[in-house]
């Protein structure tokens, strides 16, 4: 495409950025705008899909949904784009460094030069003035390799700080790449990064691990009765509740939308369950409120599916066995916590698909 037309397309979806940033009654940020560009650029098809099904939903997106698309499709892009920057300032700052280092070696050369020559003079039949004036000279390359070593010092100690700082920048986006934005807990990407973690520490040390993975009971009902604020002060409610109930090595993220979901390592299925069971019984405690009246709008309940890892199964495989058990648990009556373990035949099945990985990794044939 010429440059012409590109411009030109750039532009229609610029406009069409703008109208439904009004429409939906959004500020035109630099995320919320990045969210719908790419929307209608089509450059991200899995952001498309999500929206148009939240379309399908309702009328608008909210600021919470906004954010969540950019934080599950857009983070990752900006995160690169930030590194590349750091990197390039990375190189710039060394190469400075490098620079600084090679003239304090050629200042270094040069006054091992002037003191070889006074050494050889000392060595000669010289004057007292000769003496003298060597000396002098000597004094001051002294003088002047002390400078320029004070400098390459100083030079150093500044590098050493500004790629302290460039560090801290990194540490930071790359925390806050991973976290949910509303709630405050690790999002999908952190959770996917912890699962694959997990799940390989259990495998390899034998230690069991199981998953729970929770639904806020009847939340749309909830949202659409409401409004969406108070939606989000739900979400922010059970989201605390469940770190406020758990322990250090527990992994909690938000999944998306109202579902959440927690790694418990070294916990087995039923330990596991009295854990739900618990989460449930202490935000039953907690009523929502609307802020600005203090009126009472009822107590939020949660479903929860729990099983246990099979090791050697895939990950695919564990998430989708805590998923079916979410679903009973929300098909026969909500707020419970339904457990499901692998069957003989799936467990079969992962120890044969074991066997043979190992099978065809042995050097002679069996």
């Amino acid at each position: 495409m010429a440059a012409g037309a590109q411009k030109l397309q750039a532009d229609a979806w610029s406009r069409q950025v703008i109208e439904r940033l009004k429409r939906d009654g959004l500020a035109a940020t630099p995320n919320n705008y990045a969210v719908y560009y790419y929307y209608y650029a089509g450059t991200n098809p899995r952001l498309k899909t999500e929206i148009d099904a939240l379309a399908d939903q309702n009328e608008v997106l909210t600021q919470s949904q906004c954010d969540e698309i950019f934080q599950n499709h857009l983070s990752v892009e900006v995160e690169h784009k930030i590194l590349k920057e750091t990197n390039v300032a990375i190189e710039e700052e060394i190469s400075r460094v490098l620079s600084v280092i090679d003239k304090a070696a050629s200042g270094t050369n040069q006054f091992t030069q002037s003191l070889d020559s006074f050494s050889g003079q000392l060595t000669e039949s010289v004057s007292l003035d000769q003496i003298r004036e060597a000396v002098t000279k000597v004094v001051t390359e002294t003088r002047v390799i002390s400078r320029q070593n004070e400098h390459l010092a100083s030079q150093l100690a500044e590098t050493t700080q500004q790629l302290t700082e460039m560090r801290q920048s990194l540490d930071q986006v790359h925390k806050e790449s991973q976290i949910d934005p509303l709630t405050e807990v690790g999002n999908r990407k952190f959770f996917d990064k912890e699962l694959a973690h997990t799940t390989a520490e259990a495998r390899d040390n034998g230690w069991t691990l199981t998953l729970l993975m929770i639904d806020i009971d009847h939340f749309k009902k909830f949202n659409d009765a409401y409004g969406h604020l108070i939606g989000d002060q739900v979400l922010r409610l059970v989201a605390h509740t469940l770190v406020e109930n758990l322990k250090g090595r527990d992994v909690i993220a938000r999944f998306g939308g109202e579902e959440f979901v927690i790694l418990l390592p070294q916990t087995k299925i039923t330990d596991a369950e009295k854990v739900g069971n618990l989460l449930r019984s202490s935000l039953g405690t907690k009523q929502i409120k609307r802020r600005s009246t203090n009126e009472t709008l009822g107590v939020i309940t949660i479903s929860i599916g729990a099983t246990e890892y099979c090791p050697g199964e895939d990950m695919d495989s564990f998430v989708a066995r805590a998923d079916g058990a979410l679903y009973k648990a929300k098909q026969t009556g909500r707020n419970k916590v339904v457990s499901e373990l692998p069957t003989p035949e799936q467990i079969a099945a992962i120890e044969a698909k074991i066997f043979t990985d190992i099978k065809a990794k042995l050097p002679f044939k069996t």
